[in-house]
This record gives C-alpha cells, structure tokens and sequence, in this order.
C-alpha cells in the first residue's frame, strides 16, 4: 500500500452512507498503515474514534495513549472522557481532571480544547476529582460559550456548551432565553448527526429535546425526527411521512420500553437514531424530510 492509495481509501470510506464490513477492514487497514509511515496522532486519534463508535474501547484508548504521548490535545480529551465515564471499565477521575486541565491549557481554536473546558468545568459543578464548585462551573460556561458562540465546525461543542448555559439561564429564571438556547444546540446537533450517528452525540441530543420541553410546550408545527425522542418517552402511536411515504411509529413499555418504527422494532431511540435506514439512508441523514406528524396517546 501507498500513502495516496491509503488516502484515498480513507475518502472513499467517508463516502459511503453505508459503508460494509469488507470497506471497514480497507479503511482501518489504511490507517494503520499511515500511522506506521507517518507517526501523526492525527491519524492515531482518528482509528481510535473509528473503534469508539464500535464500542470498541480497549482498542480505542490503546491508540489514544499512543496520540497522546504526542501531546495531540484531541486524544488528550478523549482519553479525559474516558476516564470521566469509565468507557473502559474503570473510573478515575484524578486521571479525567488532569487530562482535561492539560487539554483546556490550548489554543481555543485547537480541536478539543474548548470539549476539555466545558468538561472541566462539569468536574468542578459535580465535584469530580476536584472539590465542588458551582461558582466556577458557571464562570467556565460562561467564558466557553462566548468562545463557541460562533462556530465554525461541526464538531464544535456548540450544542454541549448552549446546553449547560440554557441550564443555567433556567435556573436564573430566563426561561424564554434558556428555550432559545436549546432551539439552536437542537438545531446544530441535528446537522452533526445528519453526518454521523454517533451514539454519544444521540445521548446529547436525547438530552437536549428532553430538556427544551420541560421548558416549553411542545409545538407539532415545528417538529422534526429529533422529537421522537421526546415523544416516545410514553406509549402511543405517532404517524408521518416522509418522501411520499406513511411511517407508523409506536411506543410501548410492555414488558419492557420498546419503539416500532414501520416494520422494526428498537430498543430506544438512541437505536432507532442508530440504525433506522430508509430507502437507504439513516433517517438521521434525512431528518428534516419528515412531515404531517400526527400523535395518538
């Protein structure tokens, strides 16, 4: 294999909507050979993502830890959430706070910077690793948020940093801008996952949906595939189309939370996000192309 060929493997891959087992095997074969020719943690940092989103975390922080002795701050904070969650099997906090110090120190601008400061800044709000400060949280949220306001990348925690500011505006009484706040993080993740339905990011957005309507009623007219995850959280039947088409969506909790999308039935709807396909595109692809939703308790 060549360094173009590699390359180009890579491409393709990200290519595909639908990538197969055999495109997999490519795809991780061109990275490890990059990785060996070229020694860039980029690299490294990007076959650890691929195992992540396998679940595949012993592999994952093994290719971490090698990025990291680079000092590539994106490694640096996946391995802090690592160790903040346990993703491996093990907890350790001290670890999670150095990693996410270390990360925070970097150029605002620098990939997974501003993802350690508002991690950080969760350690100090739940006392993790660190004694409990909300002063702190907040201040950190704060100074955050005026670094991400604008965007620039998809894979900016915009959403993840709105969505702990709309916390705190709530709990300051400012529920009107709070709801603002999680329309436009709702809104931007949406656009992440129309790319890739990452788990991690389903749980976020699952949060955020969950969050705006405890603040405010819910308002069909403005409703997306992303509501689903609030209006599943109960048995019922919902309808809608989408390309012409009638789906029929039910809920139900007998004997265990189960949801049945058309003809498929789904643990959550953070696997319905996963592995719902129509005419052979995630449903999270098409999100915006669901329409006429109709809800039967």
């Amino acid at each position: 294999m060549k360094t173009a060929q590699a390359l180009k493997l890579l491409a393709e891959y990200y290519d595909k909507p639908n990538p197969t087992e055999d495109d997999e095997f490519l795809f991780t074969e061109a990275l490890g050979y990059l990785i060996e020719e070229t020694k860039d943690p980029k690299y490294m940092t990007e076959l650890a993502w691929h195992y992540c989103s396998k679940k595949r975390f012993d592999i994952e922080i093994k290719y971490l830890e090698m990025a990291a002795e680079y000092g590539y701050i994106p490694a640096i904070e996946e391995l802090g959430y690592m160790w903040y969650y346990g993703q491996h099997g093990e907890k350790d906090y001290k670890k999670a706070f150095a990693c996410f110090s270390k990360g925070a120190q970097g150029d605002p601008d620098q990939m997974g910077s501003l993802w350690c400061r508002y991690k950080l800044a969760d350690m100090y709000r739940f006392g993790c690793g660190v004694e409990q400060d909300e002063g702190t949280y907040r201040q950190m949220i704060e100074e955050a948020y005026e670094l991400v306001k604008e965007p620039r990348r998809l894979n900016d925690p915009y959403p993840e940093i709105l969505y702990r500011l709309a916390g705190i505006r709530a709990e300051e009484g400012e529920k009107e801008q709070a709801t603002d706040l999680l329309r436009k993080a709702k809104r931007f993740m949406a656009e992440r996952l129309s790319c890739e339905a990452f788990w991690g990011h389903i749980e976020v957005m699952c949060r955020i949906v969950r969050k705006l309507y405890r603040l405010t009623a819910f308002d069909p007219e403005r409703q997306d595939f992303y509501d689903l995850a609030y209006l599943t959280e109960a048995p019922g039947t919902i309808s809608t189309y989408c390309r012409g088409r009638e789906y029929r969506i039910e809920t139900t909790d007998e004997p265990e939370k189960a949801i049945r999308f058309h003809d498929k039935w789904y643990r959550s709807f953070e696997e319905l996000c996963e592995k719902a396909v129509i005419d052979g595109e995630k449903a999270t692809a098409i999100y915006d192309e669901f329409y006429e939703w109709k809800v039967t308790a």
